[in-house]
């Protein structure tokens, strides 16, 4: 063979090649009908690791069909799309292509005029929504096609490569938007009163899991509002900062919403102490992420580090969440605990088909492209479900709550009616005895010393006794009549300018004899009066003084002070005792509450309560602090009223 015939034989063999290894662009032909053309199937697709390469460029390149709508995964190279069509006979000139999804970040679309020439048309989601050809939430060019009409994409996200393309004629594609928008809208309006439903029941009703599930409903919202493309449409002017941080913060707010939910839900404090550290350590980590959200110029990529920790917590958390749900099931057979797992089984399982699609492992079409969208309504209608067996829960809760109330009280008030007709019925006999043992004294004034001694204690004991039954009806006053009751055992009921140094000498003059010389009188201001019931308020300070003798050693002082300043007037008594625990002080002023180092000792466990109650209907304060083995100290605190220097 010659070598020039062998030279073409050659070239022939290669462009058939080359004919195999890429065929020639095909045409998809436009008719009359239908009216809807899909691309599925028609694209092919080249991806350009520069991201610099023109249109010229790539028209030379090597082009691969894509079989199918199919993601084609997250990459950072500019992937680029064509299509060739042509119109037959018949058919309209004027169509719209129409690409998705609205949520791709830059989307450029070159059309083919009758010249030859190519137009460009420059969208995206970041783009600014008013340089779209038309103003949907789709990316929508409208093209006159001909006889041979070339379509280039170009796109490039950092969302999944995930391009839907379709042809259709205007009047076709205008009600298809409509119908669109309207079923997406009825999606949307169920959320958004979902949220406000749920909102208002948690507000009202002080319960977390409800209040904590709206905010995870209304970041469903905003992260299907980004994904849908209507940000963009809502935010048009100016906007673009909204549009980009509300889908963040959707994601953001759903994570630290759906945490806070499971850990009360689950009540994780007292059944799993370590898993509701572990919730609320990843609820901050989310709240610690906002600041980066709202301002997109600060990430950087040590904070992508974080965010996937923050991802693999909420994974975790939700696995955990969901296992415990289904033991708590099989302990208790709550229904509504079955309710919330299959509840949010369900949008677990269009996530899963949402992300094994975006990697382009499935083919993209009507179901599983709105798939995770189905699956968030339908989760929020059966968690409504779920919520309403919560809701009838507490009703019951609250009703079972009112009855034991109810009944408690009745109890209260028999207890108290019981207590002052035992007291009443103490009086009159402690009274005679006491009078009884004085007339001994005054007649037979030479008894011996040990006789004389036991009428002394008689008398100590029926004063001790006699304390205790006026506790008891002080009480009864405090807790049935109110403030009201407790004026009327004052002298006269009434407050008054009383001078503050004579009042608290008669305090220590009133103690028994052995432990008056304990009790020091600190220096008082001379002439310091103050506008109190001098009655109750003496009465408070002596039980004071009373308990700071009683659980001190009996070599031990116990020193009274009394000051003025802006606040008002301070009484403080303290003693140099053991001191109390930071448990016990928190349970002073719980009637009858005796602390355990009161064991073997006289007391009611009322003195403190009664000093306490005094003083709040004089609207002040009594704390007691106890610093570790320095004794008691209690201070009252009387705000400032009618009070004045004591003119004597």
């Amino acid at each position: 063979m010659r070598p020039r015939a062998a030279a073409w034989l050659g070239c022939l063999l290669w462009a058939w090649i080359l004919a195999i290894a890429t065929p020639a662009l095909a045409s998809v032909p436009l008719q009359a009908q239908p009216a809807r053309v899909s691309l599925a199937g028609q694209l092919e697709y080249f991806r350009d690791a520069t991201q610099a390469m023109s249109l010229a460029a790539v028209q030379q390149q090597r082009f691969q069909r894509l079989p199918d709508f199919r993601s084609l995964g997250y990459s950072d190279d500019a992937v680029w799309f064509r299509v060739q069509v042509k119109r037959l006979p018949g058919a309209p000139l004027r169509w719209i292509l129409a690409v998705g999804l609205p949520e791709l970040e830059e989307v450029d679309v070159w059309v083919q005029n009758p010249e030859g020439d190519f137009v460009q048309y420059a969208m995206g989601y970041y783009r600014p929504f008013e340089d779209r050809p038309l103003q949907t939430r789709l990316f929508a060019v409208p093209f006159d096609a001909g006889a041979a009409t070339q379509l280039y994409l170009r796109v490039r996200s950092h969302n999944a490569i995930n391009v839907q393309a379709d042809l259709w004629q205007p009047a076709a594609f205008s009600a298809h938007q409509t119908r669109d928008n309207f079923y997406r809208g009825l999606y949307f309006g169920i959320m958004l009163l979902s949220v406000v439903l749920y909102a208002i029941l948690g507000i009202r009703l002080r319960d977390v899991p409800m209040a904590a599930y709206a905010g995870y409903v209304a970041s469903l919202v905003l992260f299907h509002l980004g994904t849908n493309g209507y940000l963009p449409v809502l935010f048009s002017r100016d906007g673009d900062w909204l549009a980009d941080i509300l889908p963040r913060i959707g994601w953001l707010g759903g994570a630290v919403s759906i945490v806070l939910m499971w850990d009360y839900l689950l009540d994780l404090r007292q059944r799993y102490p370590r898993i509701h550290r572990l919730y609320w350590f990843t609820l901050l980590l989310n709240l610690g992420l906002l600041p980066f959200a709202l301002m997109p110029a600060l990430v950087g990529s040590w904070l992508m580090v974080i965010v996937k920790l923050a991802n693999g917590l909420n994974s975790l958390n939700f696995i955990i969440g969901m296992t415990i749900a289904l033991i708590l099931w099989r302990r208790h057979r709550q229904t509504e605990l079955m309710v919330y797992f299959i509840a949010f089984i369900i949008p677990a399982v269009g996530t899963l088909v949402n992300t094994v699609g975006n990697l382009g492992y499935l083919s993209q079409n009507l179901i599983t492209t709105n798939l995770y969208q189905a699956a968030s309504l339908a989760h929020v209608l059966i968690m409504s479900y779920g919520m309403a067996l919560r809701l009838r829960q507490l009703q019951r809760d609250k009703a079972d709550a009112r009855q034991e109330a109810a009944m408690a009280i009745q109890r209260t008030e028999e207890q108290r009616r019981f207590v002052a007709m035992l007291s009443h019925e103490f009086h009159n006999p402690l009274a005679a005895i006491d009078r009884s043992v004085q007339m001994i004294q005054l007649k037979v004034p030479d008894l011996l010393q040990s006789e004389a001694k036991r009428l002394t204690r008689i008398r100590t004991n029926v004063a001790i006794l006699s304390r205790f039954v006026d506790n008891f009806l002080l009480v009864e006053a405090l807790e049935h009549q109110g403030n009201q009751g407790v004026a009327s055992l004052s002298q006269g009921g009434h407050r008054g300018l009383a001078p503050i140094s004579p009042m608290l000498e008669n305090i220590v003059d009133q103690q028994n004899p052995e432990d008056a010389p304990r009790v020091r009188l600190q220096v008082i201001p001379p002439g310091l009066a103050f506008s109190l019931d001098e009655a109750l308020v003496g009465a408070a300070v002596d039980n004071l003084v009373t308990n700071a003798l009683r659980y001190s050693s009996a070599a031990a002082q116990v020193d009274i002070r009394a000051w003025q300043d802006a606040s008002g007037l301070h009484i403080q008594v303290q003693d140099y005792g053991p001191g109390l625990d930071q448990e016990t002080l928190a349970m002073l002023g719980t009637p009858y509450f005796r602390a355990g180092t009161s064991l073997g000792k006289k007391g009611s466990g009322l003195g403190y309560y009664f000093a306490q109650r005094i003083v709040k209907i004089h609207g002040g304060t009594l704390h007691a602090h106890s610093p570790q083995g320095q004794g008691l100290t209690v201070e009252m605190v009387l705000p400032a009223g009618e009070s004045a220097p004591y003119l004597p």
